[in-house]
């Protein structure tokens, strides 16, 4: 992750290496920036890295932000992992719904 490109996501990736790890301030920290320069282009990755921290509301209201922003990587919704971390919260339903995916 630490080779990726700022632009290619390494602070979303870094946030989720660093959960796993359990060092969570840095978690914290690579999501914090992550968020300030890529927040207005980029909320379904951001949505992703609460999702997969277990933080069912933010990643609900990124996934919101990231539906009003038309963010083209919304597409891998049902494909990501880190999103099935979601699927016993009734807002994952709705959502799909929104998206008008299967369930």
């Amino acid at each position: 992750m630490r080779q990726e490109t700022q632009d290619g996501g390494r602070d979303a990736g870094m946030a989720m290496v660093y959960h796993a790890l359990g060092r969570k301030a840095e978690s914290a920290a690579a999501l914090t920036r992550f968020t300030k320069e890529r927040g207005a282009d980029m909320a379904s990755w951001i949505a992703e890295v609460y999702a997969y921290r277990g933080d069912h509301d933010k990643a609900f209201e990124w996934l919101d932000r990231a539906y009003q922003q038309q963010d083209v990587n919304l597409w891998l919704f049902k494909t990501s992992l880190a999103f099935n971390n979601l699927e016993s919260d009734p807002r994952y339903r709705v959502f799909l719904k929104k998206m008008n995916l299967p369930e």
